[in-house]
């Protein structure tokens, strides 16, 4: 539960998710049982809006887990596309391709790259329409230096865990707090892009590149 929001509320927001198909219950019932750090249905449904409306055609994903969050951009495409994902674990992209093979709905392509995802992104010849940041957290800083050169004009900047479990308020800062903090301060003070952080489950910072 985000540290935002009352039991009350937090309930209230969840009976308001849309019904979904059944491979994102199967992902979220996996990551529930097994600890693992997903976007959840609150903020999938908010990738899936911002997808859809700057009709995104090819999205980047630095920390893509197994797949929930990309699945959520995958759907929301309004014609074919690409979403590329990033991720260290292959244990974690071998769960990813084997819930994919269970949906056949997807216009899109969602590929798989096992590394680093700030690393593969500086190495792409390609710019993108949405690139989602969800990297170690004192990563962060290094993700926006990277990002900003990689994104189309319009493009969007997306980032998740930015209230950092309100410890982004604290006087005294890890190493992760702070580099959640510094890239917040780098998308705020920037002339190249107009930020907003929307403070759902742990804080998502959407960014526009102007």
């Amino acid at each position: 539960m985000s540290y935002l929001f009352t039991d009350n509320l937090e309930k209230y927001l969840d009976i308001h998710i849309m019904d979904r198909h059944f491979i994102f219950k199967e992902m979220e019932r996996y990551a529930d049982e097994n600890d693992f750090p997903i976007v959840g249905p609150q903020v999938g449904q908010l990738l899936y809006i911002l997808t859809r409306i700057s009709n995104a055609r090819k999205v980047f994903e630095i920390g893509s887990g197994f797949g929930y969050s990309a699945l959520w951009f995958g759907l929301g495409m309004k014609d074919t596309g690409t979403v590329v994902c990033t991720e260290h674990s292959e244990e974690n992209i071998n769960r990813a391709q084997e819930y994919l093979r269970s949906v056949d709905i997807l216009r899109s392509t969602l590929t798989f790259h096992r590394g680093n995802g700030i690393d593969i992104l500086s190495k792409s010849n390609d710019h993108y329409d949405i690139i989602f940041n969800d990297a170690n957290k004192e990563d962060y800083p290094k993700v926006f230096d990277t990002a900003k050169s990689k994104l189309k004009k319009n493009g969007l900047l997306i980032s998740d865990n930015v209230l950092w479990h309100g410890q982004v308020t604290e006087p005294e800062q890890d190493h992760k707090t702070a580099g959640v903090v510094e890239y917040n301060k780098a998308i705020f003070n920037s002339d190249n892009f107009f930020s907003s952080i929307i403070p759902i489950r742990d804080g998502v910072s959407v960014s526009v590149k102007l």
